[in-house]
Parts: structure tokens; sequence; C-alpha cells
């Protein structure tokens, strides 16, 4: 693992996720069961005081996306996100996250405005030649999708986090580290194999489907919807003067980055600018058309119905609005849109129909997960695999055919372990394992790794003092979960 964790030790801190330090395009995440009624309509969850925003979920999820991305050289997918539970490991984390924030609450921690201010110089990607720049900064977060405010907001969280990290630090007994370093520096020579079950042995009858949705009807809900009219507002072409191109993006420049952040040359914003501009002269006429609009002197031009979760339309804008009530000009494109709302759909349990085919697909992997359980028990005693050799937790190797990542996992799984023989389910196959033979590394080579072992044994307590404490912390807090993540 020594390898590992030089690799990854900035990642190997005892901190919760915060959501805002990607800076990722991992895009917003597809949703599900929802739980949520008209006093929870922006949040996921809730713990005591502090609600766990859509937007915080979206931002957090985008961050484990990346990071697990960078794991696995670039190849994770949707597919395989959602087979490893990303989503619900994103919600857990936010939840123990909102848990100690609560609590750092009640301790009285404060973060300061200087320090947020403190924090945003010294971070190396808004800075430019090592000096922080106001650009770059806004450049950074309007490609985040987030406003300064909701940054420095999460910024907040990140500095109380520490300062209760900081608060709680243990320091390393002598005993520890000799532990640490049996652990880490232990070799096992295995055998391994894998194996699964047949796919059509899983039945499932229309009886059991219906028992299992009538059981857990609350999680399968119908997405709140809005049912609107609109009016879209195009810009009209006009002749525009170079000087007052020229001025417009003198005054907007920073609005115009390439790739890396650099403010673009006026030439190569031209087409980008006259579309600004343009967009905002036509700002006056969305104005005059949103007032004839509400007080019923033009019809719409269409009407649609609109789901929260509907990543195409500014939903936020429609959130906390009553029906009847007309929206001023959003800038939505090279338009403005004008909304009405007319009705409001509030989630409510879907007909066991309309939920089937979801309470189907989690019947059969609940029980297929079930299923293979029971066959690796039979098979793990007597399993005849293959003799890879010694392996350490340093070892970056690849195994039964599973990538660099994957097989790291499962050797740090074994690692983790104090049985000699066992198996590990991973999505539909059982790995199997038998440590055949342990060795420790010579103590000569072990002498380099002095320092960083120290390190991860404050950082193994550490992480055992934040379970603890989130365990306290949950029975401590009432929470809420208003989505369930897939």
């Amino acid at each position: 693992m020594i390898t590992w964790m030089q690799r990854h030790k900035k990642y190997l801190v005892v901190t919760i996720w915060i959501s805002v330090i990607a800076f990722v395009g991992a895009g917003f995440v597809g949703w599900g069961a929802y739980d949520f009624n008209s006093d929870r309509a922006t949040a996921v969850a809730k713990v005591g005081d502090r609600k766990i925003s859509v937007q915080d979920f979206q931002l957090a999820y985008a961050n484990h996306y990346n990071f697990y991305n960078n794991l696995l050289g670039g190849k994770l997918t949707q597919e395989k996100a959602d087979e490893i539970g990303l989503e619900k490991m994103v919600l857990k984390s936010l939840m123990e996250e909102a848990s100690l924030l609560s609590y750092a609450d009640e301790l009285g921690l404060q973060a300061l405005d200087s320090e947020v201010k403190a924090k945003l110089a010294a971070d190396q990607a808004f800075q430019e030649k090592g000096v922080f720049n106001k650009e770059i900064y806004y450049n950074a977060i309007k490609r985040m999708g987030i406003s300064a405010n909701e940054y420095e907001k999460s910024l907040k969280k990140q500095i109380l986090l520490e300062k209760l990290q900081s608060a709680l630090q243990l320091p390393a007994t002598k005993s520890e580290i000799e532990l640490f370093y049996s652990a880490i520096l232990m070799q096992d020579k295995l055998e391994v194999a894998e194996v699964t079950i047949d796919k059509n042995s899983i039945k499932i009858s229309e009886d059991e489907a219906k028992k299992f949705w009538e059981e857990n009807k609350n999680s399968y809900m119908s997405i709140k919807s809005y049912e609107i009219e609109y009016i879209n507002v195009h810009p009209q072409d006009s002749t525009i003067s170079e000087e007052e191109l020229s001025a417009f993006f003198e005054e907007n420049k920073h609005n115009y980055t390439d790739a890396e952040g650099k403010i673009l040359k006026f030439e190569d914003a031209k087409e980008s600018a006259t579309k600004d501009f343009l967009l905002k002269n036509a700002k006056k006429e969305a104005l005059k058309t949103y007032l004839a609009f509400k007080k019923g002197e033009i019809q719409a031009q269409d009407s649609k119905v609109v789901f929260d979760n509907d990543i195409s339309f500014p939903v936020n804008e429609l959130r906390g609005i009553a029906v009847g009530e007309t929206l001023k000009p959003i800038e939505q494109g090279d338009a403005y849109l004008i909304v009405k709302i007319n009705k409001i759909n509030e989630p409510s349990p879907k007909s066991y129909e309309e939920a089937k085919n979801e309470v189907m697909q989690e019947l059969y992997a609940s029980k297929f997960e079930e299923e293979l359980n029971k066959y690796a028990q039979t098979q793990v005693a007597t399993f005849k695999g293959e003799n890879i050799g010694f392996v350490s937790r340093d070892s970056m190797v690849k195994i039964l055919g599973m990538d660099e990542a994957s097989s790291v996992d499962f050797i740090n799984y074994i690692f983790d372990k104090k049985e000699r023989v066992g198996y590990k389910i991973s999505g539909e196959k059982a790995l199997l394992y038998r440590v055949l033979e342990q060795k420790l590394l010579p103590s000569k080579q072990s002498d380099k790794y002095a320092s960083l072992i120290e390190e991860n044994v404050l950082q193994s307590k550490q992480a055992e003092l934040n379970q603890n404490l989130i365990k306290k912390l949950t029975e401590r807090y009432e929470s809420e979960q208003y989505y369930k993540g897939k």
C-alpha cells in the first residue's frame, strides 16, 4: 500500500468530502426515488438543523465521480458508477459531514470571513504567478455553475470541519506505530478465483414483487413537476458598431476565456461577445413582454410540463414560486424565457404498474446478491484457484482480469480481513481468496517508510475517532433522507 499512499496521499487525510473542491465536468446526475413534500423541494436530506441541498449533492457527486474516474485512468462510466452505488456513497458522506457540522455549531466553532479570504488566496487554482487572481477565480466558479457566495459558503464548511478535526486530533504511540508497521508491510501469498451464478436462476413472481412494493411504496415516488406556459424572447438582428462591441468586451472580458482560464483576445471572442451583446439589448424587450404577459394582454407561445430533475430547464427558478405567478425574464441560452406556473404536481407514491420496473430491478439485485452470497459460501472452503504469489498493500497488479484499481481494492479487502479464507462480492461475481503464506518486508527496506507510516497511524486513529463520533452524532441529531439514491 506504500506506493498507493504516496500516490494518493492528499486523499488519505481523514476529512469528510467537501463538495466544492472539484472543478469537474462530470455533469449532474439522474434522479430516482424521491420522498419530497412541499417543505423539502430543494433538499436531498436534513441532519439536525443543516439541510443538504440538491446542488450540494450534485457538486459532491461530481467530486466523487472525478476522484474515482482519476483512479480508473478516466475510464469510469455512469453504468460503473451506478454499479458501485456512487450516489448512495455521496449521500452517506454528505449526511456524515452534516452531522459533524452540526456538532461544530454546537461547540461554538465558527469560520470567519478572513479565514475564507486566506483560503482563497492560498489556493493555487486561483493564482497567477503565485498571486491570487480574481478573474481566474470568477471564471473557475462560473465553469462550475455556482456563485461566489455559494462557493465561499462551502469553504466555510471546510474550515469548520478542519477546526473540528484539529480539536480532536490524537498523537501516535510507539506501540501503535509498531502494529501499523506489521499491518502495512505484511506480504501475503494468495490463491484466488471468481465465481458467479446463472442470472436466469433468479425468479421473481408477481405476488413477490407486489409485496415488496407494498412494503416499500414510499420509496417509489413520482417526481415533482410544474405545468407551465411560456414565451421566448429572442434578440433582434441589428447592426453593431466595432466600438460598441469592443467596449462591451472590455467591460465583460472575464467571461471570455480559453480552456486554461486565460482571457481571450477580442477577435477570438468576437462571435460570443456579439451574441451576448444582442442578448443584453433584448432584455428591455423581454421586460416589456413580461409585463404584458403578466397582465394577460398577450398569450403564451407554448405550454409544457417540467419535471424537478430536468437539467435542460432552469428548474431552480420555479422552486418556491406559487401557482399563478409569472417569473421575470430568465436568460436561457440565446433567448429570454418568461414563465407562468399554472399547476404544481407534488410527489406522490407511484402505483405498482408505474413503479414495477424499478421494483423488479431492486428486488432482482437484492435476490441475486443473496443467492451469490449463498453460493460463494459453499465454494470458498474447497475452491481451486490461481496462485498469484506474494502481494502487499503496495502491489499494483491486475488480478482475475480486473483493472488495476479493482485489483488493488480486492487486495486491500483481503488485508483488512482476519480470516485466511474468504470472499468479496464485486458486482455480479464473488471473488474468492485463500492466504497460503505470510511474510514481512525486511526491516532495512521498511525504514524508509517510517515518517509515512507514522502519518498514517495518525490518520487511522482520526478515522476511527471520526466513525465513533459520527455514530454518536447519528443518535444525537434527528435526520431525514428525502432522496434515496441508486
